[in-house]
């Protein structure tokens, strides 16, 4: 192939690549919502196949329509009702908590104080030259701090106080408005859902008709790359999120037990930093830590060294059980997941930083099985899924 051929190939395959990621895009910027209830619908309708099917064989085949109405009646209790008391209980942290932080900011000045004396003995080393001058502007730092923080300095006056509850009523109605319609998609899901559960084969079918002959088994791989990894990887996390939860759930009970910790708000706050936890190259550290220094600083060393210990079992323990709960099962970069992550917020807004990373995940096995070569990689670890993608559907 002569040079100019190979230039010629690279630009159309380049407009061909810009091409498909303009109309990703599209879709996802404009199309993604009004198509969500049926995408979900369908979603759903995958994971109740397994049970249908075991329903339909000892019913044998009778009744198909019923057991999927009723499959998606018990799915949908088993969703609302953890959401609902997890909604209410969030609710009652949100307020303990609003609450504590009213108290702390009342007692602001004396935690300057407290800093600057912690902040003085920790330069008492320095020359008398660089002290001096270090200690009178840490002083007159804090003093300032301490004097000035009301509302008239933080720039808070009636006028913004009353804008922000203009705001806050606005956005109640505009919520309020659009219920009529997030409850028509709810409704429309549902049956969606429905249908999608009980035809779930004559849709398959009609899709796979509409393929080409050597595309015909693309949906099936669809399936099984979706069961192998993105569900897999959802399954993993979910569990360790949990298992994080209630390692700081315990811990901060226990402090509050011993009284180094105050109010009922510590679940809420063991919420915040799960996950802040499972976000890549963060980690539970980047909160705990902090913490533990601001908690030594103002003369509370039970609540450091809890915390302290608290991080230090979250980590060893997250160590040990994330390889046998995730194992190699995707093997993302975390710089390229924490790239989708911010690119996704960027592109999508809140929820590109799910799509996008999922997205990802999804190309990546597609393209070690080898159905796609975005990129190259090592002969040993393309995973040769030829010879027995197919099995677990046929066993269906």
């Amino acid at each position: 192939m002569s040079s100019v051929e190979k230039k010629r190939a690279f630009l159309i395959n380049l407009a061909f690549l810009a091409a498909v990621l303009g109309l990703i895009f599209v879709f996802f910027k404009y199309l993604f919502w009004p198509v969500a209830p049926f995408l979900l619908s369908f979603f759903f309708a995958v994971l109740l196949q397994r049970p249908l099917r075991w329903l339909d064989k000892k019913a044998k085949k009778k009744c198909h329509t019923l057991w999927a109405i009723l499959l998606v009646l018990l799915s949908i209790m088993i969703i609302l009702v953890p959401i609902i008391l997890l909604l209410s209980r969030f609710i009652a942290e949100i307020s303990n908590f609003v609450s504590y932080l009213t108290a702390s900011l009342s007692d602001f000045p004396e935690f300057m104080k407290t800093l600057q004396a912690a902040l003085l003995k920790a330069i008492a080393f320095l020359p008398d030259s660089i002290y001096n001058k270090a200690s009178q502007s840490i002083i007159e730092s804090t003093n300032n701090l301490a004097n000035d923080f009301n509302l008239s300095k933080l720039g808070i006056d009636m006028s913004t106080v009353s804008n922000t509850i203009s705001t806050g009523v606005t956005g109640v109605y505009s919520v309020a408005k659009n219920v009529p319609g997030i409850a028509l998609s709810i409704v429309i899901g549902i049956i969606a859902w429905i249908l999608f559960t009980k035809d779930y084969d004559k849709i398959v079918r009609f899709l796979q008709l509409q393929l080409p002959d050597g595309k015909k088994n693309l949906l099936v791989e669809i399936k099984q790359v979706f069961y192998k990894t993105i569900l897999k990887m959802v399954r993993a996390y979910s569990l360790i999120m949990l298992i994080t939860f209630c390692e700081l759930s315990l811990g901060f009970s226990i402090l509050r037990m011993i009284g180094a910790i105050n109010g009922t708000y510590i679940y809420l706050i063991a919420l915040a930093i799960t996950i802040f936890d499972i976000l890549p190259v963060a980690g539970s550290g980047g909160i705990l830590v902090p913490w533990a220094l601001i908690a030594l600083i103002i003369g509370n060393p039970k609540l450091a060294i809890g915390l302290i210990i608290i991080y230090i079992t979250i980590t060893v323990i997250r160590q040990y059980i994330e390889p046998k709960i995730v194992g190699d099962s995707l093997g993302v970069n975390p710089i390229i997941t924490l790239a989708g992550l911010y690119f996704g917020l960027k592109l999508f807004g809140f929820i590109g930083m799910f799509i996008v990373p999922i997205s990802v995940m999804t190309l990546k096995a597609f393209n070690d099985t080898g159905r796609i070569q975005l990129w190259k990689i090592p002969a040993e670890k393309r995973i040769d899924e030829n010879s027995k993608i197919f099995n677990r559907e046929k066993k269906e």
